[in-house]
């Protein structure tokens, strides 16, 4: 179906179909599959289906009163119009969402799948700064529905499961409201269990969701402490076989030290130090392909930071080394700016005179690789580099 007019003429013809309500139960199981199979195949087809007039609430009242195949057809068909964003929000407006949240209690684990799979898709963009899109969310019970499901006792699907923590990812930011019920409901024992799941989506978007409510109730993280949550977050980051694993891990770690001393102390005490030096220097597809984004600089952070620790047992000089690595090897985007003057001022404040001649000599390694790759303002640091054997290694 190449021709545009076609296609049009074709997604017409099967809303209208729909519409008359002349088809049998299977007569809309079969409409409902040819509808699928279109918007996956024809970006023109979802901007069709999108702007049709009836399409929106006839996909409801299928959702709402349809045979279970034909309720699966249409969430999945939701789920490929969210692709494109203007549909996204016509798909969120028209009304999806009580009929899928009830579709994800249905006793078939494909609805539920599909329904799952929906949600996810139709809150893909998260509602930061869309306060019209979290008021849908919230007056609906969207996340206190989704954290139900998360429940040991639902006993939810892996697939569901990955979903289900995807959306909350999306909307369950830093300063929303929803945490305190979470808190209440043992959301943390819930989040670390799912850093377990065999599921590499599902280990990403928890430790993501870890994060993100660290940053909102700093008093969450004794919990996460308590409940084995770093030793589960250093067991993410020896993955070296999933990008996005690997840097929700350090995101949540990097939150978790930032945020508390006494889990600082932990990392200390558990040789998680030795765990973040290893992360660093180790071969990644984080460093090789530059992937990651912004989470990518958090092993750039993590021992930076740590060098900065006032417990003689840290082994500073091999973390400082690891920070010298990390900034050798580390591939810059255009697109995304790596920010130095953090790293900098760390060094800046731990470049004095010392005792131990190795940890001197490691400041300023990480020093001469800080300002080949990004260059310093700052003029006193380069001119106790000049002349230094690091700074002549890295030119040379």
């Amino acid at each position: 179906m190449d021709d545009p007019e076609k296609t049009l003429s074709r997604v017409a013809q099967l809303i209208d179909q729909l519409h008359l309500n002349q088809s049998s139960a299977h007569g809309k199981e079969l409409t409902t599959a040819c509808l699928l199979g279109i918007s996956k195949a024809r970006k023109e087809a979802r901007r069709l289906i999108g702007s049709h007039g009836q399409a929106m609430p006839l996909f409801i009242s299928i959702l709402r009163n349809g045979t279970i195949l034909a309720k699966l057809n249409v969430a999945s068909t939701l789920t490929v119009l969210c692709r494109d964003e203007d549909m996204r929000l016509k798909v969120l407006l028209g009304g999806c969402l009580p009929p899928l949240l009830s579709l994800l209690k249905s006793d078939s684990a494909d609805a539920r799948k599909a329904a799952a799979e929906a949600i996810f898709a139709v809150s893909s963009s998260g509602v930061s700064g869309d306060h019209f899109g979290m008021k849908i969310f919230i007056t609906e019970g969207v996340v206190p529905n989704l954290w139900e499901q998360l429940n040991p006792k639902q006993k939810p699907d892996k697939e569901v499961e990955g979903f289900v923590v995807g959306a909350l990812r999306n909307l369950c930011g830093d300063k929303e409201g929803h945490w305190r019920t979470t808190l209440e409901g043992g959301g943390v024992d819930i989040i670390v269990r799912l850093l377990s799941s065999s599921s590499a989506s599902t280990q990403s978007n928890a430790a993501s969701l870890l994060a993100r409510m660290m940053l909102a109730f700093s008093d969450s993280i004794p919990k996460v402490i308590d409940s084995g949550g770093i030793t589960a977050l250093f067991s993410l980051l020896a993955q070296q076989d999933d990008v996005s694993v690997h840097a929700s891990a350090a995101e949540a770690l990097e939150v978790l030290t930032s945020k508390s001393a006494n889990a600082k102390k932990a990392v200390v005490d558990s040789q998680g130090v030795s765990a973040l030096i290893g992360a660093v220097v180790s071969p990644s597809k984080e460093r090789k392909q530059g992937e990651g984004g912004e989470k990518r600089q958090q092993l750039v952070f993590a021992p930076s930071k740590e060098s900065k620790s006032q417990r003689l047992a840290a082994p500073v000089a091999d973390i400082i080394g690891a920070l010298a690595y990390a900034l050798m090897v580390f591939e810059h985007n255009v697109e995304e700016p790596f920010d130095a003057t953090k790293i900098e001022n760390i060094i800046a404040m731990l470049l004095k005179p010392r005792d131990n001649k190795l940890v001197q000599e490691r400041l300023l390694e990480a020093m001469a690789m800080l300002i080949c790759q990004n260059g310093s303002n700052n003029q006193n640091l380069r001119r106790l580099l000049l002349g230094s054997q690091q700074w002549q290694l890295v030119m040379h």
